[in-house]
């Protein structure tokens, strides 16, 4: 090949090959890279994506689910905030200084007091800035409630069409929902917030030990990197997975529960993959009066039937509580919130059956939301989670319960209903006895409303590694903290949703 031909063919060789780079190149996707990146799109992840798209930050939003809003779609709404505007109109005297104390209190110090201190700080902002964009607060807020150890003043609020299972309506609980929707809307046509749904996230990606974005999977199987300068982890709690629950709270040997179904932990096991701190599980609390209506299915929701035994003070027991062998174990009127919860929690399985006779069915308010007398006696025809008998025996053979234990507890209740004096256990309520058939029972649990145990971080929302050092470009917010940090081994009213909703917000309008 003489000179001339072989520098054409080389020139020629170097133009296939250029071509063929730039052929790769324009098939080969460039990374994503953005601001922050959100990963969960429920009630922490939406209001930090809002606040930092207010800001002008482009934010990439990964939802595993087909639709947004995460556990505002099931939540009843509470909140609670202490010195609002709300608050100050109606002449109640409150301050955040005030809600932390009573929280640290009722927690009996084990709540997280650096966590606690920054929500109940950003509460009273959060609930004016609600009124500002038009969320509907319900007439009767702020109020004292019950369905949890009470705050000493009015400082809970929810929405018209919240709180209230007994109207359960097709948008019950939604109010919150609904008022961060246009904003989001907003931000999702000015390209200021990007969602992806039916993604998930696969792993964190660390580089120069800072977290600097995810490898998230699309429901096509296809993964993809995704970078951002902040990473916050908004996945939620675990509370719906039971393999992980009973991992980390190993005395539960089966878990019923309400929580959301997408509630599976993932966030918190791919942090804790790379280092970082988990805690608090031990902390765990039941809610009571959960129903099982469909055998061994694990789920309880109390939207469709809940039993209301919560607290005397919203409905005075009628009832006889016994436990799996039959037995009575505590006073039914026992007046202390967390006292009842952690008494039925200590029962075998945290199962509770709650006996009663046709007097009782009939002599006041319903014992399960939002059933009719008609509705209980229909569900005891099914002989499920509610089972009916002539008799007292007849009860104990269709539940499974210890005949003589079942008998004997009855008839000791009945004694000391005769006698005005309950010897066993104090309760006060001894109106009726248990003697007129038919005779009923209702299973209840205490059934995982969230999960406890989460992700260690400090007083900003900084993720922390075992040593306790923050994990630089990670942060978490909303209940992947765990009930635990806002709350402690107690539930404080409204330290559940405020905490992911105001929390998520703070970090949206902190992150650069």
């Amino acid at each position: 090949m003489n000179k001339e031909n072989r520098r054409r063919f080389l020139f020629r060789l170097s133009a296939i090959i250029s071509a063929k780079m730039l052929l790769s190149s324009a098939r080969r996707k460039p990374a994503l890279r953005y601001d922050v990146l959100v990963i969960g799109a429920g009630s922490a992840g939406m209001p930090c994506a809002i606040g930092a798209a207010e800001r002008g930050l482009r934010v990439l939003v990964v939802e595993k689910d087909s639709k947004i809003g995460g556990t505002l779609n099931i939540t009843a709404g509470q909140m609670s905030a202490a010195g609002t505007r709300l608050q100050r109109s109606k002449g109640i005297t409150d301050s955040p200084e005030e809600h932390f104390k009573e929280v640290m209190r009722l927690s009996n110090g084990t709540a997280d007091p650096a966590i606690v201190k920054l929500a109940v700080t950003e509460a009273p902002r959060l609930i004016d800035w609600l009124e500002s964009v038009g969320y509907p607060m319900a007439d009767e807020a702020p109020a004292v409630v019950y369905n949890h150890p009470a705050y000493s003043r009015a400082r809970t609020y929810w929405g018209k069409t919240d709180y209230n299972p007994a109207k359960p309506g097709e948008d019950a609980g939604k109010s919150l929902l609904k008022t961060l929707l246009p904003l989001w809307e907003k931000h999702l046509q000015s390209g200021h917030i990007v969602l992806l749904t039916e993604t998930t996230l696969s792993r964190l990606i660390v580089q120069a030990s800072k977290v600097s974005g995810a490898v998230v999977q699309h429901k096509n199987g296809r993964t993809e990197k995704v970078f951002a300068r902040n990473t916050v982890l908004a996945t939620g709690g675990y509370a719906a997975n039971p393999t992980f629950f009973r991992q980390v709270t190993p005395n539960v040997k089966r878990l019923i529960s309400s929580a959301r179904i997408s509630s599976q932990g993932e966030g918190i096991q791919a942090a804790m993959e790379i280092g970082a701190a988990f805690r608090n599980a031990e902390k765990h609390g039941f809610t009571i009066g959960g129903i099982e209506l469909q055998p061994q299915s694990g789920r309880a929701d109390f939207w469709t039937a809940w039993a209301r035994i919560s607290s005397p003070a919203t409905r005075p027991p009628r009832e006889v509580y016994v436990n799996a062998n039959g037995q009575r174990f505590m006073a039914e009127d026992e007046p202390e919130v967390d006292r009842r919860e952690k008494a039925i929690a200590a029962q075998p399985d945290q199962k509770c059956w709650l006996i009663f006779d046709e007097t009782a069915l009939t002599a006041g308010a319903s014992l399960v939301l939002p059933w009719s007398v008609e509705k209980i006696r229909e569900e005891a025809e099914k002989g499920q989670c509610l089972w009916k008998a002539d008799t007292i025996s007849e009860l104990a053979h269709k539940t499974g319960l210890p005949e003589n234990a079942l008998l004997n507890s009855i008839a000791q209740y009945n004694e000391a209903v005769q006698k005005g004096n309950d010897e066993l256990f104090g309760r006060k309520n001894l109106q009726l006895p248990v003697q007129q058939a038919p005779f009923y029972a209702l299973l209840t649990y205490g059934f995982c409303l969230v999960s406890f145990g989460g992700l260690h971080t400090n007083g900003v929302l900084q993720v922390l590694n075992k040593a306790g050092k923050p994990i630089e470009g990670l942060y978490a917010v909303g209940e992947i903290l765990g009930a635990g940090a806002t709350t402690g081994n107690v539930f404080c009213g409204g330290m559940l949703l405020t905490p992911a909703v105001a929390l998520g917000r703070w970090l949206g309008e902190k992150l650069t």
